[in-house]
């Protein structure tokens, strides 16, 4: 095994949450937001990391110039109590190594690198994209694989294949949206990188049914930041039943998990998209920053937000 996969399997585990890019009024970013989130999700228990740069985190409305500051913010916040993962991601090649090359140098324990995700694109294109950069930074990498349109571009599994031979390539964070296809996927290539998803319903069925390669980490989750509280920490509860294999009680807790946050990701997500401006406003009721996205990211009526709140509330989730 690589050190880059050793690195992986070795210093990742339990939740790794996204990110958020609160704004001032003149709309720069609030660095003091941004370290205050920090502090909040690193309180949460069972958090083993954070990933910055996701799409919750409106990567491709920020300048390279205020994605390398966030970069920096968090990785002085956090100051090595947990692994960061930072999103090179970038339409332009030269754009993607930089980036990545910063983070790397920065401090960061993982380059998260997307394919890309506008113009044509083919296996040969995508597979060169990716080996561009990986030549140009030494650093272990994970790569985003999903099926929705509006923020990525789908790979089949020939092209994963190849990808997760790659020495550098450490992890897959597969955003697929059929469970089928991600134990297809996590079968073929989790023997060699950890394949991961950001729900807790894959993570449960990948634990159950192939305990012997699927990881012990939840990656690129937003549901750890608005379904549970340092004082609530019901994401991290059904984490220990799974990992202690509590069959039982992790689905009861999954039900719990599945129907609290149906109003705000079930129906969006199965349209194809995000529902990145209600869970980024709804977060102010739960410690965080909140606030609203950067146009033309759609932003939610307060009366969305309080409706989505109340409804938190009345499914055993007390704002903060």
């Amino acid at each position: 095994m690589t050190e880059a996969k050793t690195w992986a399997r070795t210093n990742l585990s339990g939740y790794i949450p996204v990110m958020f890019t609160p704004y001032t009024e003149s709309g720069s970013i609030d660095e003091a937001a941004v370290r205050n989130d920090v502090e909040y999700t690193l309180s949460l228990p069972g958090v083993g990391g954070l990933y910055v740069g996701s799409v919750w985190q409106e990567f491709w409305l920020l300048t390279v110039a205020e994605r390398k500051r966030l970069t920096e913010i968090v990785l002085d916040a956090v100051a090595g109590r947990v692994p960061v993962a930072v999103s090179a991601t970038h339409t332009a090649p030269d754009d993607a190594a930089d980036l990545a090359t910063h983070a790397a140098e920065s401090g960061a324990g993982m380059i998260m690198l997307w394919p890309p995700f506008f113009g044509p694109r083919g296996h040969g294109g995508v597979l060169a994209f990716f080996d561009y950069v990986l030549g140009r930074v030494p650093a272990p990498f994970g790569f985003y694989n999903t099926s929705l349109s509006e923020i990525g571009y789908e790979m089949d599994l020939p092209l994963l294949r190849e990808l997760a031979l790659r020495p550098q390539i450490a992890l897959l964070l597969d955003g697929a949206v059929r469970l089928d296809v991600f134990l297809e996927t996590l079968e073929a290539v989790g023997r060699d990188v950890m394949v991961t998803s950001p729900v807790e319903e894959y993570f449960l069925v990948a634990r159950m049914l192939y305990p012997e390669v699927a990881p012990d980490v939840v990656m690129g989750s937003s549901r750890a930041l608005f379904l549970q509280t340092p004082r609530q920490p019901y994401l991290h509860e059904f984490f220990v039943s799974v990992e202690k294999g509590q069959w039982h009680d992790a689905q009861k807790r999954l039900g719990w998990i599945m129907a609290a946050g149906e109003f705000a990701h079930g129906s969006v997500l199965r349209e194809g998209k995000t529902p990145l401006g209600l869970i980024k406003a709804i977060r102010r009721a739960y410690g965080q920053s909140g606030g609203t996205p950067r146009v033309p990211i759609p932003a939610p009526s307060e009366m969305e937000v309080g409706d989505a709140v109340a409804n938190l509330r009345a499914a055993g989730l007390d704002p903060l």
